[in-house]
């Protein structure tokens, strides 16, 4: 397996190195051949050069073992998230490569700028704030099946993995819920095309109309205030002034692209996975106590978000290798999550791992904003599946995953068909607005 892995995407250079002595792998995660095999990329990856050099994409070291990995990720004075697209700082390219026109802020922001920003939403995305939504998720979720229970049949991406983790947040930030279906659907592709392509323009034009809305909700709400995340940025302050409304807008932009489709992808590779294995779907129906421990791996299996990249700042050495001031690092979550140094058996996806010291989420000041929100709504949902369509099959030759997982690891749809059963649920607080 590890000499297909090779040649498919992973595979050494013939010269081996560069005249610099820096290991070389082809790798491109943006590819097909990346989408399709990344489990096997990563762990030859991360079992022949945990650090090594690519030319794709202008040239970046790909970083996959796990200690360098966390290394890397906990030094912003060495590694940068900064994205300059003007030119007019350093020239850093943020956190995507190649860079999109600009990523959200704070997550393209180094220190002490970014924890300004950050300080601004943590309250609303901690734990006690996170699990206050649980009601809500409930309830939207368990309305959805109401609807579709009678028919057997659903699709669990366009029909729930979509649109619950959608309205949750559009109702967090204060934005219409009516728009839920074009929010998603747009950040979706933004996620998964590649910028360049003509389909990444269109997401990007469907970006900009989401761009109107926010503004036209933010006027909104400096006239009529309401009890909403968008309300809070508007009342907030930054050295005594209100906050800056290119970057107001762009930290819901953040909370919309994190928001909306990465869970998503969580959801959809664990039921696709668990329609796979029905001997642990019934594991997880037989004891629901187990669903919080079983998401956390999940998400080291899965990795919904695959990578991240950051610029060096100054030469470093990581994991062996000479890093030159101003290269390009991108750090791979699906293959520091199956080192074996850290994780045993890492091929197998074991529902009861515990610790599970997974970087799904990152990890030091950039860890997700969302993660605990994000975990809510993943173990909610699977609950109430569980409970209402527990026998429910996946049509795999209709299940279409997304062309590339550079930036997320999802599906785009997924049909499913399941035992039709009456409308009718056990009632739970909370009220659905989709």
């Amino acid at each position: 397996m590890a000499e297909v892995a090779l040649s498919r995407g992973a595979r050494m250079a013939d010269q081996h190195f560069h005249e610099d002595q820096r290991p070389v792998i082809e790798f491109n995660h943006h590819s097909r051949e990346y989408r399709d095999h990344w489990r096997e990329v990563s762990r030859d990856n991360l079992t022949r050069c945990p650090v090594a050099w690519t030319e794709e994409h202008g040239g970046f070291w790909l970083v996959s073992g796990y200690a360098p990995l966390t290394q890397a990720i906990r030094d912003d004075a060495a590694f940068s998230s900064y994205h300059d697209p003007t030119g007019d700082v350093n020239g850093y390219q943020g956190i995507m490569i190649p860079p999109f026109p600009r990523y959200p802020i704070p997550i393209e922001l180094d220190p002490p700028e970014f924890f300004t920003y950050r300080r601004l939403l943590n309250p609303h995305f901690s734990p006690e704030s996170s699990k206050n939504w649980e009601p809500y998720v409930r309830a939207t979720t368990a309305d959805i099946l109401d609807r579709v229970c009678a028919a057997g049949e659903m699709d669990l991406v366009l029909d729930l993995a979509n649109p619950v983790p959608a309205s949750v947040t559009l109702k967090l930030l204060g934005l219409p819920l009516d728009d839920w279906a074009e929010f998603a659907a747009t950040i979706h592709e933004m996620t998964y095309t590649t910028p360049g392509t003509a389909e990444f323009a269109r997401a990007a034009t469907g970006m900009g109309r989401i761009t109107e809305t926010v503004r036209r909700t933010v006027d909104e709400r400096r006239v009529e205030p309401a009890d909403d995340l968008i309300s809070h940025l508007v009342r907030a302050t930054v050295d005594g002034a209100p906050v800056d409304d290119d970057r107001l807008h762009s930290m819901i932009t953040l909370v919309l692209a994190g928001g909306v489709d990465t869970t998503t992808s969580l959801l959809a590779n664990a039921l696709y996975w668990l329609h796979r294995h029905p001997r642990q779907r019934q594991r997880l129906i037989d004891d629901p106590a187990l669903i919080p421990t079983a998401a956390d791996e999940f998400l080291r299996y899965f990795a919904p978000v695959q990578m991240l990249a950051r610029t060096a700042t100054r030469d470093v050495v990581l994991g062996g290798q000479e890093i030159r001031a101003g290269e390009r690092v991108m750090l791979s979550f699906a293959a520091a999550n199956q080192d074996p140094e850290v994780f045993s058996d890492p091929d197998t996806l074991d529902l009861a791992r515990f610790p599970n010291r997974h970087v799904a989420f990152g990890a030091g000041i950039h860890r997700c904003l969302g993660a605990h929100l994000a975990r809510v709504e993943f173990c909610v949902i699977l609950e109430e599946v569980l409970a209402r369509i527990p026998d429910y099959q996946v049509d795999e030759s209709a299940a279409k995953r997304y062309p590339s997982i550079a930036a997320a690891n999802g599906y785009i749809t997924m049909p499913a068909t399941f035992t039709p059963s009456r409308p009718g649920r056990i009632p739970h607080p909370g009220k659905s607005e989709i």
